[in-house]
């Protein structure tokens, strides 16, 4: 995956420096005093290294000559930052990464990695935010929570990775909308440089199998992970020393080292306490640390059928 990654970016930064010196030798060819305006430029920075030339000098230089390509563009037709470098993503430049001194994923490359993920761990990148449409919901009560709960989950992503109650816990009958805002959550983290990792229940089980069979550990990237969204708790096989303690070990870890989990249920409190145990659903009602958003209404995936 990181060779892949790696391969990627330095074809993109490639691409984009054939096309930026497309761009020179088109715009020079038809106007010289561009191409004596970018010898100058790299004279300025050479004066100013050897100490011929001042910082502000330099600076007020090379403001001139960026206005008078810039103007030269423009009476050309073309856009004043038509020669300005090329990125594919402006963010990290093409690298990949962001940061100063602590380098880490941007957001571009988030969003590369879920497409390498397999069914049932990764995000649906049309249950967003901006595709959430009010009128959807039949009733102005369904509505108005509707409306209240994207703005709750908006207010979330914009504290993460440390909201003052880190976990979200996702509760109501099928259709309601729990997994949309989970995913939309999920979406806009990504966009903010939040590493996110969405998996359904059954493959989380599936995961925990493999890592058994296998001797590996496929579950540490749930247990890492900075937001971590488990779907449809409670549709899952029930697999003795399995399922319950796979949840309670990546819930408990979570816990410890205070990352952001949200969970989504079709399961009421009861029927997780009957189907978990005490000591799951401890953790999942926690009040301390999970805000619990309970969705009731018309199932709205029968309405739109």
């Amino acid at each position: 995956m990181k060779s892949s990654l790696q391969q990627y970016y330095s074809s993109i930064r490639e691409k984009n420096a054939r096309l930026s010196e497309q761009r020179k030798q088109e715009c020079e060819k038809k106007e010289p005093r561009l191409a004596s305006l970018r010898t100058e430029r790299g004279q300025v920075v050479i004066s100013l290294a050897a100490g011929k030339m001042t910082e502000a000098q330099a600076q007020s230089r090379i403001a001139a000559i960026s206005a008078e390509r810039k103007t030269l563009l423009i009476g050309m037709g073309y856009p004043a930052d038509y020669l300005d470098p090329i990125y594919t993503c402006s963010k990290c430049r093409d690298t990949g990464e962001v940061g100063e001194l602590l380098k880490k994923p941007c957001s571009c490359q988030l969003k590369l990695q879920q497409k390498e993920l397999a069914d049932g761990a990764r995000l649906n990148w049309k249950e967003t935010f901006a595709s959430f449409r009010p009128e959807i919901y039949p009733t102005d009560a369904q509505r108005s929570f509707g409306v209240r709960c994207k703005k709750y989950c908006e207010k979330y992503v914009a504290s993460l990775p440390s909201p003052e109650k880190p976990n979200l816990l996702f509760l109501g009958q099928s259709g309601l909308g729990k997994s949309y805002f989970a995913n939309a959550i999920g979406a806009a983290a990504v966009e903010h440089g939040i590493e996110t990792r969405k998996v359904t229940a059954y493959r989380f089980v599936q995961d925990a199998l493999s890592g058994i069979g296998n001797n590996s550990e496929p579950l540490a990237v749930y247990t890492n992970v900075t937001l971590l969204i488990l779907d449809d708790l409670g549709t899952e096989p029930m697999i003795p020393n399995v399922t319950a303690e796979s949840l309670f070990r990546i819930l408990n870890e979570r816990a410890a080292m205070n990352l952001p989990t949200i969970v989504v249920s079709n399961l009421n409190k009861d029927e997780l306490v009957s189907e978990y145990g005490e000591r799951i659903a401890s953790r999942l009602f926690d009040g301390a640390r999970t805000a619990i958003v309970r969705f009731t209404g018309d199932n709205l995936r029968t309405r739109q059928s």
